[in-house]
């Protein structure tokens, strides 16, 4: 992502904390090559659901600007 805001960045971060806890239950230790489909599609499901979750979060806490 170019430009990312502050926001954004803390989305991310607080995003990352729950693709930690699935790649705990995958596994650290593989490789992405070797993952089956299924986790593949987990790991995406998580970052998309997750990261829309967290903007919502910081967005409401968020004070709008006008």
């Amino acid at each position: 992502m170019i430009g990312t805001t502050d926001e954004e960045r803390l989305a991310i971060a607080l995003m990352m904390k729950r693709l930690g806890r699935l790649m705990g239950d995958i596994g650290w230790q593989k490789r992405l090559c070797d993952l089956s489909e299924t986790e593949v599609t987990a790991l995406i499901e998580e970052v998309l659901e997750g990261y829309g979750a967290e903007m919502s979060r910081v967005a409401e806490s968020t004070e709008v600007p006008f």
